[in-house]
């Protein structure tokens, strides 16, 4: 799992683990990367849970 630097959370699509977790969080994905160079791979680039009013201080 990588975490840049704009909140943005990318993992392996083989990340069962870390996907799964962040599904639990409530994460859905935003899109998926494939790069084909030397090998396929491909990455989940996804989207952090809507913040409700719950989630904001007084």
């Amino acid at each position: 799992m990588t975490n840049l630097n704009n909140g943005t959370i990318a993992t392996d699509i083989d990340a069962h683990a870390d996907n799964d977790a962040l599904t639990a969080q409530g994460y859905t994905i935003r899109h998926i990367e494939t790069y084909h160079l030397d090998f396929d791979h491909s990455c989940i680039i996804w989207e952090a849970p809507a913040l409700t009013e719950a989630d904001l201080p007084y």
